[in-house]
């Protein structure tokens, strides 16, 4: 009886932890607008797909070129 308690807390425990992980993995931040970057974070997609997975994550005071989807300084 122990031993079926200890596998289902562990299992219950790990079941936690991937949902816990997959809210930190497939965390979203807003589209950027083109040129230089107001907000803390933002998502720098190239303009011919706006869904693209290359995505690329820009930062205050760096400028989001959405023709090729690349944040510089």
């Amino acid at each position: 009886m122990k031993k079926t308690l200890v596998v289902l807390t562990c299992a219950l425990a790990c079941l936690a932890a991937t949902d816990a992980a997959a809210a930190v993995k497939f965390k979203r931040f807003p589209h950027c607008a083109g040129g230089p970057v107001t907000e803390r974070t933002c998502e720098c997609h190239p303009a011919a797909s706006p869904s693209s997975r290359r995505i690329r994550y820009c930062h205050a005071g760096e400028n989001c070129d959405t023709t090729t989807g690349k944040c510089s300084k």
